[in-house]
């Protein structure tokens, strides 16, 4: 079933918070499906962020494992699309409702490559799913999943529905780039100028290429990757006549800042090119868990959350609409909450650790 009211308007106001960071959808997906499932009630959820021809860019799925997300990133056009294959991209590109219609398929689903090779393999039995659209054009499908035993009702889709304003918020803001800070986990790969050769991957670079459930990048998620992906090739393409250029691609959890810097040949050797791989993470999801874990109401939660952000008592007022009285009652609670004693300590209480 799906969580009682005050459990849900709880998990909808962490997955509003989430949307509001500026990091765009990739970064979230892992903690805004957590929200989603337990909102709803559910074994695993997906995330699915499209192009603008409604076929998917990358995605985030609970517990799948490496098998069927490599299928999905490196064979997805030669094995998941055609008429029999209900999944992301026919949600996206057929018309139809929004919410819940592979929560009753028809026959032929059950024998298609994605229930077999990815639904299935997954563990999973039933799925829900919800499009998500903006400017007219779909850009997110969100899957949930459950086993055998326990197919989804039209409750449940009307509990995932309720999401999607505050997805397509996350979508339509623009990323900040102040949010993000370089975390410890760095990589290197040496190729050669074309990029087509391979001379060196340390293990974590390996690791974080792993990270990176992209479509079309031709990454392998199973076993060594033996060759540079797409976006190190056309990287190398854009170094002539130049000393260093850079890529970001948003992940899962975060982003990868891909650095390729042309090195010196030695004398009578080849030149090649240094690839560096870096981890960078949101700072905004570290603060949203601090203000999440404030032992106060959803909406004084959010009043805290404009503190977080830098804004001022002012913005505050405007963004929850309540007045100046109600905001001093507010605020003294959020104070004993966060223990301390003005709105400039709280702004610094709920950015600890932010350099």
């Amino acid at each position: 079933m799906p969580a009682k009211k005050n459990t849900a308007r709880r998990k909808l106001h962490a997955l509003d918070l989430l949307c509001r960071a500026g990091t765009g959808i990739a970064p979230i997906a892992p903690a805004a499906c957590r929200q989603i499932r337990e909102l709803v009630g559910a074994d695993a959820a997906s995330i699915f962020w499209l192009d603008e021809n409604g076929l998917p860019q990358g995605f985030f799925h609970e517990d799948s494992p490496e098998s069927a997300r490599d299928l999905f990133v490196n064979e997805f056009e030669r094995l998941f699309i055609g008429p029999a294959e209900l999944n992301v991209t026919a949600l996206a590109r057929t018309p139809g409702p929004r919410v819940g219609r592979i929560a009753r398929p028809g026959k032929a689903y059950f024998s298609s490559n994605t229930f077999n090779l990815l639904v299935r393999a997954s563990g999973h039995h039933h799925s829900l799913d919800l499009r998500i659209d903006l400017d007219g054009r779909a850009r997110a499908v969100v899957l949930l999943f459950r086993g055998g035993q326990r197919a989804f009702e039209t409750t449940d889709a009307a509990a995932l529905e309720q999401v999607t304003p505050y997805l397509q918020q996350a979508i339509a803001s623009p990323v900040r780039q102040q949010v993000w800070s370089c975390s410890a986990r760095r990589g290197h790969m040496l190729i050669d100028v074309s990029g087509e050769r391979l001379a060196m991957l340390d293990e974590e670079a390996e690791l974080l290429l792993k990270m990176c459930t992209l479509v079309g990048q031709e990454i392998r998620l199973c076993g060594p990757i033996r060759s540079p992906p797409r976006v190190v090739r056309e990287l190398c393409a854009r170094l002539q006549g130049r000393a260093i250029v850079r890529e970001t691609l948003p992940i899962p959890g975060g982003r990868l800042e891909v650095t390729a810097r042309r090195l010196t040949a030695p004398e009578g050797g080849a030149e090649q090119v240094l690839v560096t791989f870096e981890l960078e993470e949101p700072r905004r999801l570290e603060t949203i868990d601090r203000v999440l874990a404030l032992d106060v109401s959803p909406l004084q939660q959010k009043i805290a959350f404009v503190a977080a952000l830098g804004g001022s008592r002012g913005d505050s007022l405007s963004e929850t609409g309540i007045s100046n009285e109600a905001l001093k009652k507010h605020l003294a609670a959020i104070y004993a909450a966060a223990g301390v004693d003005s709105w400039e300590k709280l702004t610094r209480e709920l950015n600890l650790g932010r350099p």
